[in-house]
């Protein structure tokens, strides 16, 4: 039986397309499985319970897509949910196997394991490991060469085998769409100016070719990047768009990135005829005009960007591939191809400081000024830090962090120059207030933002003691050496 724990519905409900993955392979193999989504349930604890009294499954996965909110101005943690489903599994079949998985949880493992006492974890590609993990089960053996698998041994660490980032997409099997909640394709979702249908999804790859140095992804898919065949990519379009699901996603972490993979992919959306309405996430460096026509001709109407700064000596420090002018150059474009394009950007990067915050401010006042239709601006103050990223060793270098926190609870980095600077605190609410277009924080108009940064601080170390009560007293595993020096210099 798997469940996914995901609930989050402000912006829109996201299919579970991993679960919903991993649990097409499981079935593909010969067992039973069942799918419980709690996206669209009231009464968590009822479904649960009642789910696993009538299926009665030997197994539990838990699939946890997000830890946290990321949002350091609105903490919120959504494991404690996790806990509480194995709790209610195994009052209904004691006995029953706990194992975790999802990204969210290959991000802080150890901790997860802890918090919601499962018996075992999956980390990296669940659709490679979850098969082998179950035929070690039915047999009784441990599944301890079993890829990205953790799981406590007798002296009371933990046994953890690295995941194997390879994936063969000719035995992977797609998603079935039948293991999808039917509420996901009836329910609309308000955007700033209209109400839109939660879209199907599709991934054309995994990975990132690029090492920004916030970016926790290569724990998720690891390094490099892992190519679906294009053909098969349009095969699977479609067949969604045969069976009547009307708007699509490219749910890849860079749709653009290699260009030269993207535009093969939209190259052979146009050999069959396939145009419907699609979105994805885009690469402000690699826009080509090419690129845009077909976007266009394929039936793309929003893309969103992430964008981060404006101002360039940031973007160098977060080691991006694109600069300010290749910004603006990729907005214009969209925008002259009638493509809706929303920025999401940080504030409080290495680097910032007053000087450069305006200059951001100021480049997106020229993007998404006042009554833009068709540009929004998303504005996030810090960034999240995860274990292992180039980001954590300058956190801890600063004295931001001490380098052993547990990581159940986020942890954020804001400039000293930023989070220090009232003034432009005070600046920074006034410029986004006046936005219309501009979103960084629901409450903003009843509560200042230097007001929200301490309520929220607060909020964070309140929810941190709840948590850590359910924590052994012990330090993290350190990662595996050859990921502590993601996205630093020389690697």
């Amino acid at each position: 039986m798997f469940v996914s724990v995901n609930k989050l519905k402000s912006f829109r409900p996201v299919l579970p397309i991993g679960m919903v993955t991993v649990a097409t392979q499981v079935r593909a193999a010969g067992h039973d499985v069942h799918v419980l989504d709690l996206m669209w349930e009231e009464e968590d604890e009822k479904a649960v319970r009642e789910a696993v009294a009538a299926f009665r499954p030997d197994v539990v996965g838990i699939s946890i897509r997000n830890v946290d909110s990321q949002n350091m101005l609105e903490p919120v943690i959504y494991t404690p949910l996790a806990r509480e489903v194995a709790d209610w599994a195994r009052a209904e079949r004691p006995g029953v196997t706990v194992v975790l998985g999802g990204p969210g949880f290959s991000t802080v493992p150890d901790d997860l394991m802890d918090f919601v006492g499962a018996e075992y974890g999956i980390t990296g590609f669940a659709e490679e490991s979850m098969v082998p993990f179950l035929a070690h089960l039915h047999r009784g053996t441990e599944p301890a060469d079993v890829p990205g698998v953790i799981f406590r041994v007798p002296d009371g660490s933990y046994h953890r085998r690295d995941p194997v980032f390879e994936i063969d997409y000719r035995k992977a099997a797609r998603p079935d769409p039948e293991l999808y909640d039917p509420r996901y394709f009836t329910y609309s979702y308000e955007t700033h100016d209209r109400s839109e249908k939660v879209p199907a999804t599709i991934q054309t790859k995994k990975g990132c070719v690029l090492e920004c140095v916030f970016c926790s992804n290569f724990l998720v898919d690891g390094t490099g990047v892992k190519f679906d065949d294009v053909k098969r990519v349009a095969d699977e379009v479609e067949r969604l768009r045969d069976e009547g699901l009307e708007v699509l996603e490219i749910v890849d972490g860079v749709f653009n990135l290699p260009l030269n993979y993207a535009v093969e992919v939209l190259r052979e959306f146009v050999r069959r005829g396939i145009e419907m309405p699609w979105s994805c996430m885009i690469n402000p460096g690699n826009v080509t005009p090419e690129l845009v026509d077909l976007m266009v001709r394929t039936g793309c109407y929003y893309v969103e960007f992430g964008t981060d700064s404006c101002n360039d000596r940031v973007l160098r420090r977060l080691k991006k591939n694109f600069r300010q002018r290749q910004i603006i150059s990729a907005h214009r474009q969209f925008e002259q191809a009638g493509i809706r394009v929303e920025h999401c950007l940080f504030i409080g990067s290495p680097g910032d400081d007053r000087d450069s915050v305006r200059e951001t401010f100021d480049v997106m006042s020229g993007l998404v000024p006042p009554g833009a239709p068709e540009a929004h601006a998303y504005w996030t103050l810090g960034l999240r830090v995860c274990r292992g990223t180039a980001l954590h060793t300058t956190a801890v270098e600063e004295g931001l962090l001490t380098g052993d926190e547990r990581f159940i609870v986020p942890k954020y980095y804001v400039s000293r120059d930023v989070i220090e600077d009232s003034a432009l605190l005070d600046e920074i609410q006034e410029r986004v207030l006046a936005n219309d277009n501009w979103y960084l924080w629901w409450g903003l108009r009843t509560i200042g933002l230097r007001e929200r940064i301490r309520m929220a601080r607060q909020e964070s170390e309140r929810i941190e003691a709840e948590l850590l009560a359910h924590l052994p007293e012990r330090r993290p595993a350190p990662l595996p050496a050859a990921l502590t020096t993601r996205g630093e210099e020389g690697r």
